[in-house]
């Protein structure tokens, strides 16, 4: 049982790495293993047959000669025995004569006996006339038999070794259209429209393959070109509005400048604008090309941007205090819009605000990392998935503040990660 379970185990594992192993190492080694199986177990069959063959004529052989001596026996029951270079017939009788080897040998074909060096086939029969010995000498041809097996040992090491070097050979140019298919696909520039491959392989056992791939670039095509133009479309009707919004906020604020109550109600309407635009303008970054917005050259200064994403969050709320504290005196610049800073800060200080256990929010600016914490907990299973789209832990929350907060990082090469000690709500966002 367990020689067995090794076996199974050893399978397993050179199956796993035959697994790992590339398409044409693969094609390869699946055509040695054949050949070599098929050679091995055509070897093995020819050696056991021919010693099948040649042990059933030894056995005629040794039969036809005893039964010719008892014939000469019946003619003359004082004949001489046959002694041949070869062969020797021994009667039980003429025991001194009998070699000691052979007299302890009862009745049938025993195969090999050795005497003096030498290899011997014996025939022990009962008969009318006693006990007979027939003894063949097979040593040379045993010498013959080893080197007969040495030349096939030989011929099969030298058949692996020719179907190890074809079957590279061969595997080349059968996997060579798979290999240029690879190659094509990894080419391809995601930048790039109407790009096809299938009237590279006409004619080719690949053809349906690429003409699958260019039916799914044409529909992503199609997808790619109608997402540029809803965003281009969106960045103008979305922009739009919001800057009419602003211009009317701020004649109305000029109008209503000293009437009470106005100011507070203005600063809401102007507060929620810019947050729109900001969410607006995340949103239309995230749908175009990353290279189109992570090269940009705008920059913005994270310390000073902080007091006024603070003081918005700080408006929706009273029942909890925000503090800030900066303990860098080197300014925070990081290569990104000031919309797309904001988007991110702006939602991880409104989750601590909307998750808080009525406590103060502390903002910690320290070298080039930006903690924000909270009182409260979030369960260890909750963890993985705060950054996935709409998971949310609050009743009525969508749960994509988060999510887009975390594309945005992606998107700039930023850190953001959330942990929980028990007590309290710890995030961090790394520039």
């Amino acid at each position: 049982m367990d020689m067995m379970r090794w076996l199974k185990l050893t399978a397993r594992q050179l199956f796993r790495r035959y697994l790992r192993l590339n398409l044409r190492e693969r094609v390869a080694g699946a055509m040695l293993v054949l050949v070599t199986t098929t050679a091995v177990l055509v070897a093995v069959l020819a050696h056991f047959a021919g010693e099948r063959l040649e042990e059933n004529v030894n056995y005629d052989l040794l039969a036809e000669e005893l039964a010719h001596y008892e014939q000469r026996l019946r003619v003359d029951p004082g004949a001489a025995p046959l002694m041949s270079a070869s062969l020797h017939i021994y009667r039980s009788i003429n025991l001194a004569e009998l070699p000691r080897e052979m007299a302890r040998l009862q009745p049938g074909i025993h195969r090999t006996v050795r005497r003096d060096g030498r290899s011997f086939r014996v025939l022990v029969r009962d008969g009318e006339f006693g006990r007979l010995y027939i003894t063949y000498d097979v040593t040379d041809h045993e010498r013959g038999q080893r080197i007969a097996l040495l030349v096939l040992v030989i011929g099969v090491a030298g058949i692996l070794a020719l179907t190890t070097w074809a079957a590279f050979r061969i595997s080349r140019p059968l996997l060579a259209p798979v290999h240029l298919l690879s190659q094509q696909l990894s080419r391809i520039d995601p930048r790039e429209r109407s790009v096809r491959l299938a009237h590279e392989f006409t004619g080719n056992e690949l053809e349906p393959i690429a003409r699958s791939i260019d039916s799914f670039l044409e529909r992503l095509d199609g997808f790619v070109e109608r997402e540029q133009s809803f965003t281009a479309t969106a960045s103008h009707e979305l922009r739009t509005p919001l800057a009419v919004i602003q211009g009317a906020v701020e004649l109305l604020a000029e109008h209503y400048a000293e009437q009470p109550g106005a100011e507070k109600a203005l600063a809401r309407i102007q507060r929620a604008v810019r947050e729109m635009a900001e969410f607006t303008t995340a949103l239309l970054s995230l749908a175009r090309e990353p290279d189109s917005t992570s090269n940009t050259d705008s920059t913005c200064d994270i310390a000073a941007l902080l007091p006024r994403i603070l003081e918005d969050q700080r408006m929706t709320t009273a029942s909890q205090q925000i503090t800030l504290t900066i303990e860098s005196n080197a300014p925070l610049r990081v290569t990104a819009p000031d919309s797309m800073a904001a988007m991110v800060i702006g939602n991880i200080v409104r989750n601590a605000v909307q998750h808080g256990e009525n406590e103060n929010v502390s903002v910690v600016v320290r070298d080039r990392q930006l903690t924000v914490t909270n009182k409260g907990s979030i369960s260890q299973a909750d963890l993985p998935h705060v950054f996935e789209p709409r998971f949310t832990t609050r009743l009525g929350g969508h749960g994509m503040g988060l999510y887009i907060a975390h594309r945005i990082c992606e998107r700039y090469g930023w850190g953001i990660a959330i942990g929980s000690s028990g007590t309290a709500i710890i995030a961090t966002l790394s520039f």
